[in-house]
């Protein structure tokens, strides 16, 4: 494969989702084929991408072409081979310490929304994959944000005009001691790193211009104005309408695979069903602008 090589898609659910074929950011990509990656971000907002070889700084030197990364560091830092751009997210322990951000991703959410301003895309490589019985194991489900807007009965759409909801690292970590997840150690006070910020309910994307939901079970504590009982009775049925088992896309990893999506218009969720089978990842994270 080279840079001048024709490339295909196909797409993988009628909601989300699409597989590009002949590129490799090794050998490098034209700006003709980075367009077509781009595209395909806006029209699908989950692009896979299989069978890459590359190290930590072609991946950098990849996401940087989709914009600046993102630079807040707020856990322990994991970095692969000292590239400050890089997370490590795996399971392995090393001399009795992990390597990596353990159980990352493990409540459906979509990164960063505790920041004022976050991520807009996410590049994640898989170096290491679990598998039991020949099968892998540690899928990532994706869910879209934009279907999940269009689908809502138009009172709800009504309903959610203007709301604004408190997204919070804080929370976050308080729901995931709850679920018996690892709260990864961060780096400084929680609220001096990364203090709660408020986004709206119903974001607009900055490309596309469509209509996505942007709260998740993972990071939004609760909606501005609206007592306790309501805002959560309200997050709730939110979350069950994003997350639907049959609008959901489940991606199976590979070695090799690397997935970039786009944080506006998705959710996602690491199934965490592995144990302590090694898996090992980088991921890169994109910054965006503040949500309206």
């Amino acid at each position: 494969m080279n840079a001048s090589q024709a490339v295909t898609a196909t797409p993988i659910t009628p909601h989300l989702g699409v597989e590009l074929h002949g590129l490799d950011i090794h050998a490098g990509l034209s700006e003709e084929q980075m367009s077509q990656v781009r595209d395909a971000l806006n029209r699908h907002a989950v692009v896979v991408l299989r069978d890459q070889h590359i190290t930590p700084q072609e991946q950098v030197a990849f996401s940087k072409r989709l914009g600046p990364p993102l630079r807040v560091s707020l856990f322990t830092k994991h970095k692969p081979e000292g590239v400050d751009e890089l997370t490590v997210v795996s399971n392995i322990h090393r001399d009795g310490v992990p390597i990596g951000v353990m159980d990352a991703g493990a409540l459906w959410h979509t990164d960063g929304s505790y920041l004022a301003k976050p991520d807009m895309y996410t590049v994640l490589y898989a170096l290491q994959v679990p598998q039991r019985d020949g099968k892998p194991l540690g899928d990532t489900a994706f869910a879209s944000t934009e279907a999940a807007y269009d689908t809502l009965p138009a009172e709800t759409k009504a309903k959610l005009e203007g709301l604004r909801a408190v997204n919070s690292l804080t929370h976050h970590m308080a729901v995931r001691r709850r679920s018996n997840l690892k709260a990864p150690p961060v780096t400084g006070k929680v609220d001096d790193v990364a203090p709660d910020v408020e986004h709206p309910v119903v974001r607009t994307h900055p490309i596309t211009g469509r209509k996505c939901l942007f709260v998740t079970e993972g990071h939004t504590e609760r909606i501005v104005g609206m007592p306790a009982a309501e805002s959560e009775a309200l997050l709730s049925s939110l979350y069950a309408h994003i997350t639907r088992p049959e609008v959901v896309y489940r991606h199976k990893w590979r070695v090799g695979d690397v997935v970039i999506w786009d944080n506006c218009s998705t959710q996602h969720l690491a199934i965490t069903d592995y144990g302590d089978i090694p898996r090992l990842m980088h991921r890169a994270g994109i910054s965006g602008p503040a949500p309206f």
